[in-house]
């Protein structure tokens, strides 16, 4: 049976494109709600719950990780069905979702910054606790982006993605990754033999939809 996703990252409290980018995908018989990250914009936890209390609103489970522009505190103590998947996994069905949230150093000292190794470490730690039988799917839930030819690239055409995570993505073969942080690297590839799939910000109406099934993925970007 395909699972059918939407992928959003990169919202940065601004919740009038997030109700638009809800509306035009509900219709589509959801599964799932995937956050990659900067739900904020260098807010509060209150701030983060508040986004979130939108996506709630959607009736539709979710997962989410926090990005760079969020306050690590809200990792914890957040009020919402949303489940945090930082450093472990959580499921639906035969779907495992597991990932880490902040990025690596940024030049701008943001609130949620860790290094290249203790991404590594948080994404690494979370998948054997994904329970999966021989039918369930993994998915990888991060917001900065491995390094690649598409989902990392900036606007002046630098590639700035952490290449240690790309090893471990090629090394797990997770069905797919989500990831965010770059704003214009909206876009898909396939490191080893996963799917990786940046929606673009959601801020400026940028979504995908993922489907998963019978061993494949597949994603379409979006934009309202």
């Amino acid at each position: 049976m395909v699972k059918r996703i939407l992928a959003i990252s990169d919202i940065h409290a601004k919740v009038s494109s997030l109700k638009e980018i809800l509306a035009s995908a509900l219709p589509l018989s959801l599964d799932a709600i995937t956050i990659s990250g900067d739900i904020s914009h260098f807010g509060d936890a209150s701030e983060v719950e508040r986004v979130l209390a939108e996506v709630e609103g959607a009736g539709v489970p979710f997962f989410y990780v926090l990005g760079n522009c969020d306050p690590p505190e809200s990792r914890r103590g957040v009020r919402s069905a949303g489940k945090c998947v930082e450093a472990s996994c959580s499921s639906i069905d035969d779907l495992a979702v597991a990932g880490a949230g902040g990025s690596t150093p940024t030049p701008f000292s943001t609130l949620f910054e860790v290094s290249e190794d203790e991404l590594v470490s948080s994404v690494a730690s979370a998948i054997p606790s994904c329970s999966r039988d021989s039918r369930g799917a993994l998915m990888l839930l991060v917001h900065n982006p491995p390094y690649g030819q598409v989902v990392d690239r900036t606007r002046i055409g630098w590639h700035v993605g952490s290449k240690k995570l790309g090893r471990l993505i090629s090394e797990a073969s997770p069905l797919v990754a989500q990831c965010g942080h770059i704003h214009e690297a909206a876009g898909t590839e396939v490191i080893g033999s996963t799917l990786v799939v940046n929606p673009g910000p959601a801020f400026k109406g940028s979504y995908a939809i993922i489907e998963i099934g019978e061993g494949k993925a597949d994603a379409r970007l979006g934009r309202v």
